[in-house]
């Protein structure tokens, strides 16, 4: 869960790399999501377009997990 605060230039690019290499060769996940709370962010501003930039790439509405419903929460999916 990203924070609706979390601000875009805060986060070092070197350590949100390295986060998403551990995922990867550490954890062994195919994808990494990053949820947010709808009423609290803008899917084209901020910390959403931020990821984008990245790879990250809004989740298919049908196929949100039923505790992370799609009225809720924006997903954002990266595949490493």
């Amino acid at each position: 869960m990203i924070p609706h605060d979390q601000p875009v230039l805060g986060i070092s690019k070197k350590n949100f790399v390295d986060l998403l290499e551990f995922a990867e060769d550490q954890l062994e996940m195919d994808r990494v999501l990053a949820v947010f709370e709808k009423s609290r962010i803008k899917a084209t501003e901020g910390f959403p377009r931020t990821l984008r930039y990245v790879g990250f790439r809004p989740y298919a509405i049908d196929e949100h997990p039923a505790s992370l419903p799609s009225e809720k929460y924006f997903i954002m999916s990266y595949k490493v």
